[in-house]
Order: structure tokens, then sequence, then C-alpha cells
């Protein structure tokens, strides 16, 4: 007999939540509602018999909850006008529900967990106002199913009685696979590729027929008893191998670069043949780097998971960053939680594996305050407002982080009107990994041999997550697949990496890898390169529920597995050590020397490719790419809010900028992450006395993780797509710049520094559909150029990166016109380097009377700047980079905190050097007495090498003799005080104004 029961409980005190999402309501949408409260429910099922006491001892928290196992709605005196139930759909993943289970399993108690929520709204609104609210503040229609119910609709609702689950209802087939006609036109491949999602093109298609035409494949096919047409299986993983977010094939196309006569303040670097953008620019940048300094530390570069490099004498450190954009467009909460839960993975998968211990996040959004009154219609249909999708990719990250136990110690949020289409979710991770395994072998070399057991570890395979790789290699639109969208589980990806590290200690495995995009087709097919084949049976997967069919097991990348390549003569230790550890380890297959990916269902078999036709064999695309110089902005909605400089007050300019979303403090959203976790962050996101004063990088001791004692690393981040408007050449070189100052503002030393690039672009392909595809694609060259003049200038080495294409919208605006946005084509730098214990420093002024500095940036203007955003400004000074100026700084700023000359460091990003010094007051409750002068272009002008910092008065002249000798631009602007103003000539403005104004929050 089966047993059900239901359970909802509510909060003793109202939530802070609910409190926000009904003044947004009011704020964004104008409706307004008198409450609004939350339940969480519990549906439960069972054929053992439910006792409340038991199932209370799991689902409540008596201190802080209210539970209910029968309607009391039946009997309140003032009952609600509307209630609101949501429920994820059918196969979503429902991480509560399944750590219920567990939970319940503890007690002796097997049964199937559903969770949900249930909204109570008081007001007098429309059926439809409710549905609005419901579908944009309060749920996902694309992952959750929405019941609204008015006052007498819930009176008759019978919710505690009839207990209904959720179930994926799969119809089953006889068919294994369906078959597509390889002879048939590329114009019909064409419609089936956009109506599956391949994201294939025409050339590609060709490519893919005529390999299925020649005789030697016929009849190879003939021979193991396959048909002659490609089944459904061979293209799926065909697609998913050369889509362009694993094949990277923009990057590797040959370019046809033609450059205009320029402007001289824009470097030309001449109309050319580039043979791939990543050999003639990212690789190279790190080969001639490592050639010309005779690097050491370069461990492993651009061929695995992540990048590594020995910067400490005991351990080696990974780091990776990813972008999960086109997820988190259609449920950012998913799509970003999956995303932090995959760059982890990709630690976990470097060499023999890496132990995660921090995270990175950059968000690129539109303003949250968007829509402005009276232009709601003219903003993209049927996407989250922008700050519905910040705060769905912000508690994503955050989950997915807190969850597994890694601190988030650096990131930063961005916003631009042009990411109104497309956010960009930019997650990165950090981990550790020994030198060498107990067992000796080198921890960065992977190995596989032949007859090697093909394991998979972790989650069971679902619809979730199919064709994540080909969907994240088109532009967005209204048929964005559903399927596409999967909620990582922190808590078993938690388990699958402490087992794959005591599984690493314990020598159980030769080589291991991530289920990225792709899923088993990516991880298996990649993997069987290095022992030239594989063959796995899809049967034996474990899966979420029924009748799955084996393109949809082969390609899905349903989150939390690896796939370990285990010897015959480990493999029971490993399946007894995952049972053991509360992992499921399943046996597909093993690696052979075949030549081939054989793939079988049941012993049937389904596909079987050739392994340099699907990794070696893809054509090279050749494509065109022009610049002629810098370009207005096209803007897709109308606004400029800019004030007229010239009627405002330094005060007044500097009150709008420090409110400004991309000055302004971010901490009631930073706070949300742990920074503490594992111990070993010694320089957090803000800090001081008041814990509020904005640091510039994060910094960890690697001692903790097994590392040296006096070794820490400092890890930065830095961007300026504004800048690709006028020149994507320097928007590249000021990303790396910020970054870099943000490590040796901490610390680092800039000799001892690597990079990350991660592109994100808008299409650069021209077409009937991209009339400047072609423009784009001269900004993307210009940009690589860009980065390598600085990369070399610097000695940075590249060690890893990503690219992401394709980031426009195409869909309709709010009246149903068409409307197109295009991102800011956008490169992220990472930066990070090492230090030592004895030289870290933060950007807060530590005492009265200390003499405040603005060392270096001797170029500064107005383009791309916050100030120019926000002010009409006729300067128009050409953009420049002193790159030999900035490596002398760098150095000077890392050899002054050796001598303890500098009491603190901060270095000058968006709004200039006066917001620096007010953020650098704020950590210890200080203030400043600026002697200069009061012009903007002092004062706000941005650039790139620039820091303040402050100084004892006892080190003041060794300082500027120090400086002055090395030919370092410098310029003295005041002292440190404790007046709580800041003052400039005879006007000031009290502190507190200045923080109330930056703290406001977003």
């Amino acid at each position: 007999m089966q047993h059900s029961i239901r359970l909802e409980t509510h909060p003793l005190i109202s939530t802070q939540d609910s409190e926000q999402i009904l003044r947004d309501i009011q704020l964004l949408k104008g409706i307004s509602l008198r409450d609004l409260s939350r339940r969480r429910g519990f549906r439960i099922v069972s054929e053992q018999v439910l006792e409340r006491e038991v199932l209370a001892s799991v689902l409540i928290d008596p201190i802080l909850e209210t539970a209910h196992w029968t309607d009391d709605l039946q009997t309140v005196s003032n009952p609600p006008a509307w209630t609101i139930e949501i429920q994820y759909r059918p196969g979503v993943t429902d991480n509560t529900a399944r750590i219920t289970e567990e939970a319940l399993s503890l007690l002796g108690i097997d049964a199937t967990v559903a969770t949900g929520e249930l909204w109570l709204v008081d007001g007098i609104v429309t059926r439809a106002k409710i549905q609005e609210v419901a579908l944009e503040f309060l749920a996902n229609a694309l992952i959750q199913r929405v019941d609204i119910r008015d006052w007498p609709e819930t009176l008759e609702w019978n919710r505690f009685d009839d207990v209904q689950l959720p179930s994926v209802q799969l119809s089953s087939t006889d068919t294994l696979y369906r078959l597509h006609d390889h002879l048939d036109s590329a114009d019909a491949w064409m419609g089936w590729s956009k109506e599956n999602c391949w994201a294939l093109s025409r050339d590609e298609i060709e490519h893919l027929q005529a390999y299925f035409s020649t005789s030697t494949v016929q009849q190879n096919r003939a021979d193991v008893g396959l048909p002659l047409e490609p089944t459904d299986v061979e293209v799926e993983i065909i697609a998913q191998s050369w889509s362009e977010h694993c094949k990277h094939k923009i990057f590797a196309a040959k370019i046809e670069y033609e450059e205009g006569v320029l402007a001289d303040h824009h470097k030309s670097i001449g109309s050319k043949t580039i043979d791939s953008l990543f050999q003639s620019y990212i690789r190279k940048a790190t080969v001639d780097v490592e050639k010309n300094r005779s690097l050491t530390w370069l461990r492993s570069v651009f061929h695995d998971n992540a990048g590594v490099v020995s910067f400490d004498d005991v351990v080696d450190v990974a780091i990776k960053v990813e972008t999960h954009n086109s997820p988190s467009a259609l449920d950012p909460y998913g799509g970003a939680i999956t995303g932090i839960l995959g760059v982890n993975r990709d630690i976990l998968g470097v060499g023999l594996g890496a132990k995660p211990i921090a995270n990175m996040d950059v968000f690129c959004v539109a303003d949250p305050s968007w829509p402005l009154e009276g232009t709601e219609d003219l903003m993209p249909m049927d996407l989250k407002r922008p700050r519905r999708l910040l705060e769905g990719v912000h508690a994503g990250v955050r989950d997915g982080g807190n969850l597994s136990g890694i601190p988030t110690v650096n990131g930063a949020f961005f916003f631009d009107q042009d990411y109104a289409g497309k956010p960009l979710v930019f997650v990165g991770t950090v981990g550790v990994m020994p030198k060498n395994v107990p067992d000796g072998r080198d921890a960065i070399i992977k190995e596989i041999h032949v007859g090697d057991r093909i394991v998979m570890v972790g989650g069971s395979i679902g619809a979730d997550g199919i064709h994540g790789a080909t969907f994240s290699s088109v532009a967005l639109d209204d048929t964005a697949p559903s399927t596409a969208v999967q909620i990582g589980d922190p808590l078993t990806q938690r388990r699958v990496m402490d087992f794959l590290l005591e599984a690493r200690e314990q020598g159980l495995f030769t080589c291991v890898t991530d289920n990225g995009a792709g899923g088993l087709s990516s991880s298996v097919g990649e993997m069987a390169i290095l022992s030239n084949g594989a063959t796995i049976d899809l049967a034996l997967a474990p899966t979420k529920y029924p009748n799955l069919r084996p393109w949809e097991l082969m390609i899905s990348e349903s989150q939390e597995r690896m796939t370990f390549a285990v010897s015959p003569t480990c493999l029971n230790d490993f399946l007894s050590l995952a049972q053991k550890r509360g992992v499921v380890a399943t046996d597909l297959g093993m690696f052979t020397d075949s030549g081939l990916l054989e793939v079988f269902y049941d012993g049937h078999m389904v596909g079987c490719l050739d392994l340099e036709f699907l990794h070696e064999s893809l054509p090279q695309m050749h494509l065109s790419a022009r610049w002629n110089g810098s370009m207005e902005r096209t803007s897709w909605i109308d606004i400029d809010q800019r004030r007229d400089p010239n009627a405002m007050s330094w005060i007044d300019k500097l009150m709008l900028l420090l409110s400004r979303p991309n000055v302004q403090s971010k901490e009631s959203w930073v706070r949300q992450y742990d920074h503490e976790v594992q111990g070993a962050t010694v320089v957090k996101p803000f800090g001081g006395q008041t814990q509020s004063g904005p640091n510039d990088s994060g910094v960890l001791w690697l001692h903790p993780h097994g590392g040296a004692k006096n070794t820490t690393i400092s890890v930065g981040c830095g961007l300026a797509p504004r800048l690709s408007l006028y020149d994507s050449y320097i928007m590249a070189q000021m990303a790396v710049d910020e970054a870099v100052r943000n490590i040796v503002a901490t610390g680092a030393d800039i000799d001892q520094a690597c990079a990350l690039d991660n592109f994100c672009w808008p299409n650069p392909i021209l077409s009937e559909g991209v009339p400047d595809g072609d423009l784009k694609l001269g900004q993307l060259v210009r940009c690589c150029e860009g980065l390598y003049d600085i990369c070399k200038a610097y000695g940075l080495p590249l060690v890893s990166g990503k690219d992401s294409m394709k980031n426009d919208f195409h869909g309709r605006n709010g009246h149903g016109e068409p409307l197109s946005i295009s991102i800011l084509p956008t490169l992220l730098i990472t930066a990070m380097g090492r230090g030592h214990v004895e030289r870290i420093q933060t950007s807060a002024f530590k005492q009265v009377g200390d003499c405040i500095l603005r060392i270096g940036l001797p170029h500064a203007g107005f383009i791309g700047s916050e100030y120019a955003e926000h002010f009409r400004s006729h300067q128009s000074l050409p953009v420049k980079i002193d790159m030999e100026s900035n490596l002398r700084v760098y150095r000077w700023v890392r050899d002054a905190l050796a001598q303890s000359w500098l009491q603190s460091v901060h270095d000058i990003s968006d709004g200039g050097t006066l917001c620096a010094v007010v953020e650098s007051c704020m950590g210890n409750t200080l203030s400043a007495t600026l002697t200069i002068s009061d012009d903007d272009q002092t004062l706000f002008a941005e650039g790139a090498g620039g820091f303040v910092v402050s100084v004892s008065p006892a080190d003041l002249s060794t300082v500027i003799g120090s400086l002055e000798d090395m030919n370092i631009p410098h310029m003295q602007l005041g002292l440190v005080t404790d007046t709580g103003r800041l003052e400039i000539l005879n006007m000031s403005v009290s502190m507190t104004e200045l923080t109330n104004a930056w703290r406001r929050g977003l």
C-alpha cells in the first residue's frame, strides 16, 4: 500500500526576501500588494507508514518554523486573496528533495520526495497581474510549474489529501536509433540541424556527408552490422565534438584581415593573413614569454582542463575560468550553479586531480534598475529583468560554492545596456595538487592503457543538460531548448570531490576528466585519444528515469559526473571506495587501440566513429575581417541620462559616481559568499576595521593546503568592454593591466604571475543575418594582437583560457517588434601571482597623518570611462598605455612592500583617482585632505598603471627619492585625516554622505 503526506512550513517571523520582493514588485511593475509570504512544501510518498514525529525531526526547525500537516487556510480569519503554488517540472533536479530522501533513508524510510513553494498573496489585483508577478518574481516557467488560485479556488483545493509527485514519462521504443540519410540534400540537413540544435554549418554537413559516403567507411559499417546511414547517436556525437564551444573553430580559422587607414592614436597592425588566432597570438604569447624569460614554473598550459603553475616548492597551483552565458540567460540560478560546479570539476579533472580551494565570479548584466519608467516595452520579451537575472546568477554561484565548501574570494560586477539580451557569467576556480602522487607518478601526467576500464562516477543521467555544447554555440532566440537547462547538485559533487582525491592518493586510476559539455561523448571521446580507441555500453549507465534514448545518454551533460580510466587490477578497490564514500560508480566499458569510438546499447552497436575523423579532420574555417577605426555605439534603446559636468561641483559629481552601479558597493551581495571556509583566505573582498573597505584581489595562504609556510597567491581580474568601441587592441591591454594591478596591490610579484583569457564575443562571422560580422571579427583580431603585445611586454604567460562566441539575442521587445542585441566585445583577464606572507597589503588607509600619493597613471582620460557614461565630456584624449612605465611601477610596488614603505595600496579603477581615495578611507573610518586641483581630469580620469598609496611621513622622502630614481610618475595628493570630511581646496563633504552614497547598494 502506498502512503503519502504533505507538509507545509512557514517562518515564525517575516523574511527579508519577501519584503524585498514586495518592494521590487511595486518599483518595477507598479503593482501594489499588501502582503506576501512563502511556505515551503514537502510531498512524500512511501510504501511505509509515514509518522509525523519522525518526518518532523528531519524537515522542521521548531524554533524558526511552524508546521502544517493539514489545511490551516480553511480556518484563517484574514485569508489571502491569492495562492501561488510553484513546483519543479518533471525531470528538473530538486536538490532539497534528494537530500530529504537521503536523510529519511538514514532513519530507515524509503521514500520519494518533491518540494515546492506556496506563496500567499494579499492584494486586490487581477489574475493576469498575479500571473505576471509569479512568472517574473517568484518562478521560472522553463523549469517550474506555476498554479494560481484565487481564494474560493484555494478553499476547494484538496491539496493535503491529493498528493501528486512530478514524474517523467518517456515513451519506450523498440528502435535504438533513428537514421539520417547522408545522401540527402545539404538543405535538408540544415533543417535537421536547426530542428535538433546541432549547430552544424553547411561546410560541416558536407564534410560529414563525404565521410559516410567513402567506400572504406561503408565497408566498415557493413562489417560491424551498422546501416550505411549515420545514426542519431553518431550525428549527435559529431555535432557536440565539432561545436564552437568544444572545437573553438573561430579561433582556429584562417582569417583575411583588412585594415583601413587609421588615425595616429590607433596602432596599425597591417592587413594580413592569420592562420589561427590561438596559435598566432594566445599560445605564441606564452611560448615567447617562456623562451624569453627562461621560465621554469609553467607546469601545464593549454592542453588540459586547467592551467598549472609551480608557484610553491611543495604544491602546484591550478586555475581555470569558464563561461555559462546561454544557460544563465534562460535560467539564471540553474545556469550559474551549473557553471560554478562545472569549473570546479575542471580543477578536479586536471592532471590526476587538484583540490578546489577558491572560487571567483564576474557578472556582466544590464543595470539592475532597468527598465526605467516608460521603457518597459523596449526591453527583450521573455527574458528576466536585469535585477531578477542578477539575483539568480548570484544565488547560483553562491550556493554552488558555499554548499561545496569552497570559498569565493574574488570577482566583479559590470553593468552595461548591451548585456540586456544575454548576460555574461564568468566563473573560475583555483586548485592545489601535489607535484607527485604517493606512488611516484607526476601528478599532471595522464595515461591510459589498452584495457583500462571506463568508469563514470557521480550523478545519474537525465534529459536535462542535453545540447548544452551546441546550444552555447548559437545566438539566443525564442527557440532555445529547455533541455539545455540543468541544476547542479553541490552536495553530490562534494562527495565526488572527496572520493576523487582519496582515490588519487591510493593510486586507483590513471586518468580522469569531467563530463563537461557533451557528457560521455566529450569525456570518453576525448580520453579515447590517449589509447586510440574506446568501447562503451550506454545501457549500463545509471539514469534518473527510464526510457532515455541512447543518443540522450551519450550527450547529456547532467551534472556532478566525472569519467575515470581505471586499471582492471584496481577496479574492485575503486568501486569499493566509491560505495564506501556514498558515490555511484559504474563500469561502462574499456579503452582500446582500435582507432574507433564504438558505442553500444545493451550489446547492440548504435554508433562507430573514427577518432581521427571526429577530432582531427574538421576543415579549417576561412573568414574575413576588417577594421577601419573607432565606432560610435549603435544603441538598441534610446536612453541618454548624461549630465552637464560644468553645472555641477566636484562633490556632486563624486556623489553621483559613487552611487552608480559600476562603482557603488557590492557588499550586500558579496557577503553572501563564504570567504572563510577552508581557513586560508588572508585577504578577503572587504577589509579594515569596518570590514567594508574594498580590496583589490583575494589572497590565499598555501600552507593550510600543504604548501610552504610563507607562500601566498593573489587572484584578481580585469575587463574594459566599453573600450572595444574605441579600439579592442587597447581594450585587451586595459583588461590585462587592471588584472595585474589588482594582484600587485595585494603583494603579488609581477615577475611570478600568469594570466587567463576569456573571450566573449558577438557573432563575428559575416553572413546575410550578420552584415557586420567582419567588423566584429576585425575587433577580435585586434584584441588578440593587443593581448599578445602586452603579455610579451609584461612577461606574463597565458596558462589557460576559453572563448564564447555568438553572444547575441534575437527576438522581440514588449511591443512585439524585432529586436537584436549584441554584447559588447568582452575580454576578461584573470591574473594570479605568487606573494609572500610578510608582503601582503590592503587598500585601506591605516593611520592619521600618512601621506597619500598617486603612483603611476602616466596617461589618463575619459574615453570608455565611468565618468563618460554619466557626464557629457568634450575631452577625447587618445587612450594610451605605457607598458614600460607600468612594468617599472609594478616592480617598484613589489620592492616597496618588501621594504614596508607602503601602508596601503589601492588600484585606480572605475571613477578615477578620487573614487579610489574615498574607497581607501572606508576600511578604517578615516578621511582625507587633498592638496590638488579639483579639475575633472585630475579627479575622475581613468587609465592604466595607477595606484593610490599611503606612506608614513617618516618614509616619505625615501619613497619620493626612490620613485624619482626609477623615473616613475607620481603625485602627492594630501594627507589621511580623521575629521570625517573629504576636503579639496576650500570645499569639503562628509565621509558619511559619501559612504552612504557608495553603500546605497544595488
